[in-house]
């Protein structure tokens, strides 16, 4: 079952088509609801988790619409666009033909404050529109607009279909 808060995480992001989860864990169900929905979503984490490996596993044999890849990567070292031994963990067999990592939107769901800019800047180096949650005790420590959608509380902290900083304070 998926929170109110992601479920309306997944609301304000299933617009996109490539997306990038950022810290997933052992938690899919964000980027498994996406994958539902059609979107192509990457979840990466330094230790992506048992039951997030299994949900990608179940969305190829369940041949829904869209396709959730599983990825070991260290948001830091992605936002600084350092290569990891194995190669870009972003990495598509369908992105850009000029090499680019094509992603529309990073995510994250109760995203802790030391992870906030590095998820910003990865954003920021792939054009990509970016969300979040925090932990819920903490508040943003990068500028953001709030959306409340269904109750929950989300931090916009790039807009826009590629990117782009938030518009001003609603």
């Amino acid at each position: 079952m998926v929170s109110s808060t992601r479920r309306a995480l997944v609301e304000e992001i299933a617009g996109h088509d490539r997306l990038v989860e950022v810290g997933v864990g052992d938690r899919p169900g964000v980027a498994r609801a996406l994958a539902e929905r059609g979107c192509r979503v990457v979840a990466v984490d330094v230790e992506p988790g048992d039951r997030t490996r299994a949900a990608a596993q179940e969305t190829e044999s369940e041949e829904v619409a869209g396709s959730l890849r599983v990825r070991r990567g260290d948001i830091l070292a992605l936002a600084d666009g350092k290569s990891e031994r194995d190669g870009d963990p972003l990495a598509d067999p369908d992105d850009d033909a000029d090499g680019r990592t094509a992603v529309d939107a990073v995510y994250a769901c109760h995203l802790p404050a030391e992870l906030q800019s590095p998820t910003v800047a990865l954003a920021d180096r792939l054009d990509a529109a970016c969300a979040f949650t925090t932990l819920g005790f903490e508040e943003p420590v990068v500028p953001v607009r709030r959306r409340s959608v269904d109750g929950a509380v989300l931090y916009v902290a790039r807009d826009g279909e590629r990117g782009g900083p938030p518009p001003g304070p609603e």
